[in-house]
């Protein structure tokens, strides 16, 4: 436990060294206020345009929180794919990952120490967004009340953390960083639309969480599929951490 608390420490400082703990918070707040404010002054877009504001119905307030949740599914996993695609790969090229696990040093440490610094600044970036948009919703618009916010950002999250996971794995098996990303997000895109066309058959997909978050905020329920989805998400990334640590040993043994 110590040997992963400091481990911890040190992905911590790096990432405040790389500014991370900056830039990634920085662009989830921006994309979760922009979309309640762009919303609050479409009319007069529309307006100074030539186009009647009143033919573009105005969405409620849920519908604009559900809203930006779905940006963080698109531009803001394109951000953490981007960020954490060279988590391990990166390290092993540079030789930074030999100094540490020459050291009585276990690759389960190693790997959960790495897991654990991408969740924190996950959650912490896509809170913030989310608090943001809650804050100039309720300004702006309608009130949203909390506990349906802070639900939803549970199970979105969840989906993030899962296609995370998936970079970690894909960083401890793969040396082309670039391919890392394009990986990810293609695993993210292949099985969100395998879930919309496939939709009786895969209740089961991580997918389905993007959508179970919406759920909660327009009805305040997820849908009956959504704990099998959470359930089997949360095995599916235990999976992958054992996979990332087993394929670490693997990349050791080799070089």
């Amino acid at each position: 436990m110590s040997t992963w608390l400091l481990l911890f420490r040190k992905e911590m400082l790096e990432s405040t060294r790389n500014y991370k703990w900056i830039w990634i918070p920085l662009v989830f707040l921006l994309l979760g206020i922009s979309n309640p404010v762009t919303t609050y002054f479409m009319p007069q877009i529309l307006e100074s345009s030539g186009v009647a504001a009143d033919l573009v119905p105005v969405p409620t307030s849920v519908e604009i929180m559900a809203k930006s949740l779905s940006q963080y599914g698109t531009l803001g996993l394109l951000i953490l794919a981007l960020s954490f695609m060279g988590i391990v790969a990166a390290e092993r090229q540079s030789g930074s990952a030999i100094m540490v696990l020459v050291k009585p040093v276990s690759h389960r440490s190693y790997i959960l120490a790495k897991w654990s610094g991408m969740t924190v600044l996950t959650l912490a970036a896509v809170g913030l967004g989310q608090l943001g948009t809650w804050y100039y919703t309720n300004i702006l618009f309608e009130s949203v009340p909390f506990r349906l916010v802070w639900t939803s950002l549970l199970v979105y999250a969840l989906w993030l953390l899962f296609i995370n996971t998936i970079t970690l794995f894909l960083s401890c098996l793969m040396k082309s960083v670039g391919g890392i990303a394009f990986i990810s997000l293609g695993v993210a895109a292949v099985l969100a639309i395998l879930t919309q066309v496939l939709d009786h058959t895969m209740k089961w997909s991580p997918s389905r969480l993007t959508g179970a978050a919406s759920q909660i905020l327009l009805s305040g329920q997820g849908g009956g599929d959504m704990w099998l989805a959470i359930a089997l998400t949360i095995a599916f990334i235990a999976a992958l951490l054992a996979g990332s640590v087993t394929a670490s040993r693997r990349m050791w043994t080799k070089s």
